[in-house]
């Protein structure tokens, strides 16, 4: 757990490049608010950061989109009650243009319904003439305005069974993870 950590840490950093600190403390206070692995966060919001900026997304606004998304896989696994690793796949697909995964939870992100989205948000172009980052911002539009419902479970549900296993096995892989930093320096 220690050396996953350290390879969180890693990805998180070079993924985020100058907004890594910023994005760190956020990490801590959610870990702090609700007891989430802050390297399972970073991970997780790393990723997100990766996957839009690999499609051309500006940067503060794939460091914006990274976040929410990370919070979004987090209300999704704790509403939908499935585990936090099998939403953050789902997530990912959804944001990287795969349709079956999020609609499977009841999430259209078809090119009809994308296609609406930009209509709605004043953008006239045809879907099939976008480029990935513009695709990418209507599917991220697309997730947030579908998980209206599903925004702020986790916090709201936190003292449901389900999420104080979660936030439980969150606690035991941070209490491994400090373990192994005792035996790290032990190894090297």
């Amino acid at each position: 757990k220690s050396n996953d950590y350290i390879e969180n840490m890693n990805l998180f950093s070079v993924a985020m490049g100058d907004a890594a600190e910023e994005a760190y403390n956020y990490a801590v206070q959610v870990n702090r608010a609700l007891g989430i692995d802050t390297s399972e966060w970073i991970r997780n919001q790393g990723v997100f950061k990766q996957i839009t900026s690999g499609f051309g997304v500006v940067e503060d606004q794939a460091n914006l989109m990274s976040k929410v998304l990370t919070q979004i896989g987090y209300d999704i696994s704790s509403f939908f009650n499935i585990s936090i690793e099998e939403s953050m796949q789902k997530v990912q697909s959804g944001i990287s243009g795969e349709l079956e995964p999020l609609r499977r939870l009841g999430y259209a992100l078809d090119q009809a319904t994308l296609q609406e989205i930009a209509y709605a948000h004043g953008i006239d172009e045809s879907i099939t003439k976008m480029t990935q980052a513009e695709k990418s911002y209507l599917r991220f539009f697309a997730i947030v305005e579908q998980s209206e419902n599903v925004m702020g479970d986790m916090s709201r549900t936190i003292q449901t069974p389900a999420n104080a296993m979660r936030i439980l096995n969150q606690q035991i892989t941070q209490l491994q993870r400090a373990l192994g930093n005792l035996l790290l320096p032990i190894l090297q």
